[in-house]
């Protein structure tokens, strides 16, 4: 909370960001759709959420930020990609989703850092198939074979240059 002074929009937020972080489900719902209303400004002060020790409080950052719908939320909801607990892993790859477009650079230059990463190869996976359902890839786009390589462990070898080609050929 170190973002935040004393100005009256700062203690309003901090005192929202707080309801986020009660036991009571419909409180924290409440002041969500408050922060919200608020837009991308408070993004900044819900990233420390991000590292709280209890999920529902990850959860409910990153659902703030999935409903607030602004870029700037890409490098968070990736990170989250890693997260122990399946609901925030799932939270945030639907922010990546409602992104569109915009998710697919960052998503594939993760798969060339983290091809490793169990979670991250189960999330990607779920953003590209959500994305080819909803006709959110550009035109050409190979996403089966995408959508294959991140499902068999076999051809888990072959995601980081695939990701490789599908960047470059995306930036060009």
């Amino acid at each position: 909370m170190d973002k935040i002074n004393s100005e009256p929009e700062d203690l309003e937020v901090k005192k929202l960001i707080e309801c986020l972080c009660c036991d009571d489900g419909m409180e924290r719902k409440k002041a969500r759709e408050e922060l919200v209303a608020k837009g991308k400004n408070i993004v900044d002060f819900l990233m420390e959420l991000l590292n709280n020790p209890k999920h529902i409080y990850r959860w409910e950052a990153l659902k703030t930020m999935e409903e607030i719908g602004d870029p700037i939320s890409i490098p968070m909801f990736i990170k989250a990609l890693e997260d122990d607990e399946s609901d925030v892993r799932w939270i945030a790859a639907e922010g990546l989703i409602k992104l569109g477009m915009k998710s697919i650079k960052p998503l594939l230059k993760t798969l060339i850092e983290k091809s490793g990463s169990i979670f991250v190869l189960a999330g990607i996976h779920h953003v590209f198939y959500d994305l080819k359902k909803i006709e959110e890839l550009p035109a050409g786009f190979p996403i089966d074979k995408l959508l294959s390589a991140l499902k068999d462990p076999e051809c888990s070898e072959n995601i980081r240059p695939m990701a490789y080609e599908l960047l470059n050929n995306f930036e060009s």
